[in-house]
């Protein structure tokens, strides 16, 4: 199975998520330059897309904002961690936005972020009538390796 994982805005495309993905899978996790690269980004992200055949995209902050717009782009199921898809006062890379219904969207979201607010995500997903399911885990908008583990094995398993 090949997986696109897509880091957020302060983190690493090296981590113990990505290292525990990769014990058993094909892993793509690409350094995403988002202060120094933001126009070109989801060019590059469609690019590797077209190249490599995923079967799933995962994300986290604004790695899931564009999880979300490739996942709709490529129609790969994607599982989101605290998506940062609302209008916000952070800017975002520079996407090309198509709208689909029918693709899955796992969304997984910390109760406690104070980052990325957990109802502005839901209220972003259902006005646009997505097609996806969510659950709270107790944290904020870092996600602990056993909640990302937990919902990893769940959608794998749906696959």
């Amino acid at each position: 199975m090949n997986i696109l994982y897509l880091h957020g805005l302060m983190s690493s495309n090296i981590s113990s998520k990505t290292d525990w993905l990769q014990e058993n899978y094909k892993v793509f996790n690409p350094f995403l330059n988002y202060k120094g690269s933001s126009e070109t980004i989801f060019n590059s992200l469609e690019l590797l897309c077209e190249q490599n055949k995923f079967h799933l995209i995962i994300g986290s902050s604004m790695g899931a904002y564009l999880a979300y717009h490739i996942s709709n782009k490529f129609n790969i199921p994607s599982l989101l961690f605290n998506p940062s898809l609302e209008k916000n006062s952070i800017t975002k890379p520079k996407i090309n936005e198509v709208e689909n219904l029918k693709i899955k969207h796992t969304i997984i979201l910390g109760k406690n972020d104070n980052v990325v607010i957990p109802v502005d995500t839901l209220n972003f997903l259902k006005d646009r009538k997505v097609n996806f399911t969510y659950t709270f885990e107790p944290n904020g908008h870092r996600t602990p390796l056993e909640v990302f583990q937990k919902h990893f094995s769940k959608i794998v398993d749906s696959l």
